[in-house]
């Protein structure tokens, strides 16, 4: 499956930040709309739609969505797809191998469709 397409994306903090992208990429890559309801004001509701994902190790090959931390603390939400973090940021779309993520964001949590 191609990911071209998110590879345009433009950032917007109100209509498309980071939550918007990754449900975006999660629903084209596996079909799965959990995501795409959840506000980003709800962390509760977030914790809800993350319980129904299997916690795995990762990177992965697979779609995962990867939650992480930036390295000032701040939260941040991609999707991992063939060892590779696709994700949105202030600076535009982006895919590129897990390991430079690494470089800029830290704690990466991997969940897979159950």
């Amino acid at each position: 499956m191609s990911i071209d397409a998110f590879l345009a994306e433009k950032y917007d903090r109100r209509l498309n930040n980071c939550l918007h992208f990754a449900a975006s990429a999660w629903e084209r890559l596996t079909g799965d709309r959990g995501l795409a309801a959840v506000r980003e004001d709800d962390i509760a509701a977030l914790r809800g739609v993350m319980r129904r994902y299997l916690l795995v190790s990762g990177p992965t090959t697979q779609p995962s969505l990867v939650l992480l931390d930036t390295l000032g603390g701040e939260p941040h939400i991609g999707v991992c797809y063939r060892r590779r973090l696709l994700h949105l940021t202030e600076s535009g779309a982006s895919n590129f191998p897990f390991d430079v993520a690494t470089a800029t964001y830290r704690n990466p949590r991997f969940y897979v469709c159950r």
